[in-house]
């Protein structure tokens, strides 16, 4: 795959946190250009994209008219709202808006999802291929974790192995520091009570085990393993008293940690495990071991292990903008079709 000097016409699809970070990452490319910015929020329909971005203007307004925008010429539309899977009133909007873009010739980096769409069967996987094979584009679905140290960072380190039994990604965090009440309480349903869980969680475990599923097979197909299936167990603990966090306040009896293991069983009897231990605060669970941070581990010939403490990145969100906007070259230049990290060049910064 060659990357050509030309520059690429960008279309941002959202003007949130990661939104936000994905209008300053394009640009600061001097291969990228921003020609559009579709937004969901009235009050910033008319701003300019690096007022909102908080940077200086760049003479882009922001729109909530997505047809409007949408007839800009772009090669690319860089799309990172909030997961429909998991908010808002259509759980596939997501996957009828990226059809719609990829059947209309927009290449198309995404932060929702989408990482490795064989997870969700042959005919998901199908119906993607065929919207890039009839608009001629390409689909790239990435993120921070998964999206790269869930996925990307174990298929890297598989690169030193001569025989593997066993790849383990262990991510262990707590959000008492996290001020969002829309993601800590709304979204990842801490504070609920397990009747609330059990009435809200449908939607949000398929969310989540769907992300990970899709970690899971790109690592499998990544060192030739093939999943035959994947089996999950959750763990939910409750507060033992009332605690102020950065987000609110999570009562006592109410889910205050949340542990979920994913094992993808191969037919060469390797296993790949996805694990997530999720704290409201950092004692909400003291039977539960492991550090706060992140494990990648394979076990085999030779064995190997890296541990990320919880410092190991400061701004997360920033890093799963930027790790979709430094693919749009190559996704633009790849052949129509999904594209993941398996078909992908080494995704790098570039600033100039």
């Amino acid at each position: 795959m060659k990357v050509t000097g030309k520059i690429y016409k960008v279309i941002q699809w959202s003007s949130g946190n990661v939104g936000k970070a994905s209008i300053r990452g394009i640009c600061n490319r001097s291969d990228l250009e921003l020609v559009g910015l579709i937004v969901s929020d009235e009050k910033k329909n008319g701003l300019d994209a690096g007022t909102i971005s908080g940077i200086d203007e760049i003479g882009v307004l922001a729109s909530t008219n997505i047809e409007e925008v949408l007839s800009i010429e772009a090669d690319c539309v860089n799309y990172t709202p909030l997961a429909s899977l998991r908010l808002g009133d259509d759980p596939d909007a997501d996957k009828k808006n990226i059809l719609f873009l990829l059947r209309k010739g927009f290449n198309v980096v995404t932060t929702v999802g989408f990482l490795y769409p064989k997870a969700f069967g042959e005919d998901f996987e199908k119906e993607i291929e065929d919207a890039c094979l009839e608009g001629g584009s390409s689909l790239h679905g990435t993120g921070i974790a998964p999206g790269w140290l869930s996925d990307l960072v174990p298929l890297t380190m598989s690169g030193m192995s001569e025989e593997i039994s066993e790849v383990r990604v262990t991510e262990s965090s707590e959000f008492s520091y996290y001020p969002s009440e829309e993601i800590v309480f709304d979204t990842m349903l801490m504070g609920k009570s397990i009747q609330q869980y059990e009435q809200e969680s449908v939607r949000y475990e398929g969310w989540i085990t769907g992300l990970f599923s899709e970690a899971i097979y790109l690592i499998a197909d990544g060192i030739g393993s093939n999943i035959v299936n994947i089996e999950k167990s959750i763990d939910l603990i409750t507060s033992n008293e009332d605690k102020e966090i950065a987000a609110g306040v999570v009562k006592k009896g109410t889910i205050s940690g949340q542990r979920r293991k994913w094992i993808g069983h191969c037919d060469n009897n390797v296993e790949i495990i996805q694990e997530a231990i999720w704290r409201a605060y950092p004692d909400a669970a003291p039977e539960w071991n492991e550090p706060v941070g992140m494990c990648v581990e394979i076990k085999g010939k030779p064995n190997m292990k890296i541990d990320f403490d919880h410092g190991w990145n400061d701004d997360p969100l920033v890093s799963t903008a930027l790790h979709g906007v430094h693919a749009i070259p190559m996704v633009c230049e790849a052949s129509p079709g999904f594209k993941s990290f398996l078909d992908l060049p080494l995704i790098s910064s570039k600033f100039n």
